[in-house]
């Protein structure tokens, strides 16, 4: 039994969640399930209640997650292994959100995953605490949404150029400009790309990248995109040829479209809602 679910957060907290989403796991009789989770453009929080799942290494040797974690910009397709059950809550934040809300160097945290205790000491410590008590995945989901109401009260956050250049390209699919960017919002290129590298933990044009290569691969796992369509779907989003569009793919997920078109493993194949 796999279930990967998603929940909607409450309005106010929108500008900076995502969605939090429940993945639990239950392997009675079969052997370790490997997963996949291509590079998305968003930050996450994650807390294992369950036995942590294993992550691969560039060298694709598999070893624990920590029990809580947060995780930047994925360069790269995540591996997972589950050996024989899964119960984990998490929140996936938009880009320059935990920077905002923590105060952190995302930087730090590119295809890495550091232990949330780590980060923010022993208030991560209480915060692990009470999901572990809370009975139900649902009662786990509102632990989560309490805690962010709570930073929210301290931190008194405004959004700046920077989040809103990171939303522009989120909804732009990647297909933008980092020149017209510039000229929308009034910036200097040295001053922003500092600044997008400090809250989002990459450059705005490899940030970019990423969207788009997360966009194709969300087509494909919703079966919305054939090999047929891959002339108009390079073209749309602004890759030269077909050989500059399969490069850039591989790059990120380690296969060629047509492989992944039949092999995927992404997370999102079990999604519930």
């Amino acid at each position: 039994m796999v279930i990967y679910q998603k929940i909607a957060p409450p309005t106010h907290l929108k500008p900076y969640v995502v969605c939090f989403y429940l993945w639990e796991v239950d392997l009675v009789s079969t052997g370790p399930l490997f997963v996949e989770s291509p590079p998305t453009g968003y930050a996450s929080m994650v807390f294992n209640y369950g036995t942590p799942y294993d992550v691969a290494s560039a060298r694709n040797t598999f070893s624990k997650t920590p029990q809580a974690f947060i995780t930047g910009q994925a360069s790269k397709n995540d591996r997972f292994c589950i050996q024989k059950s899964l119960g984990a809550v998490g929140i996936v934040f938009h880009p320059s959100a935990i920077a905002s809300l923590f105060g952190v160097k995302m930087y730090e945290f590119t295809d890495e995953r550091h232990d949330l205790l780590s980060v923010l000491g022993k208030e991560a410590g209480y915060l692990v605490e009470q999901i572990e008590e809370a009975p139900t995945p649902a009662e786990k989901i509102e632990v989560l949404i309490g805690f962010l109401n709570g930073v929210l009260l301290k931190r008194n956050h405004r959004p700046d150029k920077t989040d809103l250049a990171a939303q522009l390209i989120i909804g732009k699919k990647g297909v933008v400009q980092i020149s017209d960017l510039l000229m929308d919002l009034y910036v200097s290129r040295r001053q922003f790309e500092r600044s997008f590298m400090m809250k989002v933990g990459v450059s705005p044009k490899y940030f970019a990248r990423v969207r788009r290569i997360s966009h194709l691969c969300n087509l494909m796992v919703q079966k919305k995109w054939q090999i047929e369509d891959w002339h108009e779907l390079v073209h749309g989003l602004g890759y030269y040829d077909q050989a500059h569009f399969i490069k850039d793919f591989s790059s990120f997920t380690g296969k060629a479209p047509s492989e992944y078109l039949k092999h995927n493993l992404e997370l999102a194949n079990w999604l519930k809602a």
